[in-house]
């Protein structure tokens, strides 16, 4: 490996990091410094996992296996055990992303693909314990974690209160993040500051975004007209459970996501529409990690119809030629 690079340069996945880091700081202000521990670790893990493969290609690791471990550990609960910590994020590197070819090959989002391993592997580790979340003004800046003995079992996170038919928590307190839940999402406020980033920076699709939300919501809505016993209504579903993440970090992913804008529109109502239907009426309290899964798989066929169906240069010679006869 003499002469070789160790990292590709990844301009647009180093922005995508510093996207991240509101939610890393709530994380650690929310559940304590084991969380950053769990950030860290993913790192290490992932680089390794993919470092065996490109070596032997005498490449260098892309800095966006770096993104792939932040998101995977932010999407972990702030419990998870260190064995299915690394187990996830090596499928998620290996089996989601290098054994297609790696970086600019995967199909499927490997933080996802990966959440998705584990999530049927060891269900209890997933749902069944979640850390409280620190109160009073220093949060759990001070601890190592939250979850302490018979602490580390808490209440229901948003949207297994509102599978249980019961009502979710204050819009605030989902604004803020104060509750149960995934280590880096429970903030919606953290996400959206890392999203206007995102934005801004032209780092992640828009239109993408705007038309995940646009769908959810209208979906909601209807869900809550029509009564839907486990709906929880438009902004809690909006700001619980990760909703935002996902549709701003994980939707997004240039290599995973279309291409075209008409394929990039469709994809993100399927996205939406199959989260909705997930959530609201099947055993999974979550499934927005499934939803990504679905909406990739139909992510090339999309960019294939509409990229056949786009006139080429020539095509659009011939009909201007043949509308001035």
């Amino acid at each position: 490996m003499a002469g070789t690079k160790i990292f590709t340069k990844q301009p647009i996945m180093r922005r995508v990091v510093i996207a991240t880091l509101p939610c890393i700081a709530a994380s650690i202000y929310f559940f304590g410094w084991r969380c950053f521990a769990v950030i860290l670790v993913s790192c290490l893990v992932a680089f390794a996992a993919e470092y065996l493969f490109t070596r032997r290609m005498k490449k260098p690791v892309s800095e966006a296996v770096f993104v792939t471990a932040i998101i995977f550990a932010l999407i972990m609960p702030p419990t998870v055990p260190w064995h299915i910590l690394i187990i996830g994020i090596v499928f998620a590197v290996v089996f989601s992303k290098m054994v297609f070819g790696g970086f600019g090959f995967n199909i499927f989002n490997p933080a996802a693909a990966g959440r998705a391993f584990i999530y049927i592997s060891f269900p209890t580790a997933m749902t069944a314990r979640w850390a409280p979340a620190a109160q009073g003004s220093w949060g759990a800046l001070k601890i190592w974690t939250t979850a302490i003995g018979a602490n580390a079992i808490t209440a229901a996170t948003p949207m297994a209160l509102a599978k249980a038919g019961q009502a979710p928590p204050a819009l605030m307190q989902l604004l803020i993040g104060r509750l149960a839940g995934t280590m880096g999402v429970t903030s919606a406020a953290a996400i959206i500051l890392g999203a206007i980033y995102l934005v801004i920076s032209k780092t992640a699709n828009r239109w993408i975004i705007i038309t995940v939300i646009s769908t959810y919501i209208i979906i909601n809505g209807v869900l809550s007209l029509l009564h839907v016993k486990a709906s929880p209504g438009i902004l809690p579903a909006l700001l619980g459970g990760g909703f935002l993440f996902g549709a701003c970090y994980m939707a997004t992913d240039p290599i995973s996501a279309p291409k075209t804008r008409p394929a990039q529109i469709i994809y993100s109502i399927i996205l939406a529409g199959a989260t909705a239907v997930i959530r609201t009426f099947s055993v999974f309290n979550g499934g927005l990690m499934f939803s990504i899964l679905l909406a990739n798989m139909f992510a090339p066929i999309l960019d294939l119809a509409f990229k056949k169906n786009k006139p080429n240069a020539n095509q659009l010679n011939n009909r201007s030629q043949q509308n001035t006869k």
